[in-house]
């Protein structure tokens, strides 16, 4: 079975309903969130950055719905 190709990967806040960017600053609005290529990438930058109680935003194509993996490193 073949999967679809990853549209879009976001890292979100998990309370705050907030997107990281590319700057390594929040925003409400997902259009302005950075698409990260991995989730390996996106996993080092919350390590990076000690980011911490987020949730990954993958949508791939030809999906209606978003999947949502929480992550929080303790």
């Amino acid at each position: 079975m073949k999967q679809s190709p990853l549209q879009k990967l976001l890292v979100r806040q998990i309370g705050g309903n907030k997107f990281l960017r590319a700057t390594g600053r929040w925003t409400k609005k997902a259009e302005l969130a950075f698409n990260f290529p991995t989730i390996v990438d996106a996993v080092h930058t919350c390590l990076a950055n000690g980011i911490k109680n987020v949730e990954f935003i993958l949508r791939f194509e030809g999906d209606v719905r978003d999947q949502r993996i929480p992550w929080d490193v303790a």
